[in-house]
């Protein structure tokens, strides 16, 4: 999946909630959307955690639960 489709995903998608620090330190933000299952969101500085940016999208139903 190249970086434009990981983004893609997340079209439609709100912002509802702002879940504090996740495990890493990181903002972490619960998304929905209509007719979707809810999502979670981290904002890294990148994939590694340094410089750069990146949004770690996890779709995972314990996490979106909240």
């Amino acid at each position: 999946m190249t970086m434009n489709e990981y983004y893609k995903q997340l079209e439609g998608f709100s912002i509802n909630k702002y879940l504090g620090e996740g495990e890493d330190g990181f903002p972490k933000f619960l998304l929905k959307a209509p007719n979707y299952a809810p999502v979670t969101i981290e904002v890294s500085a990148d994939e590694e955690g340094n410089y750069g940016g990146f949004l770690f999208i996890n779709t995972d139903e314990k996490e979106t639960s909240q």
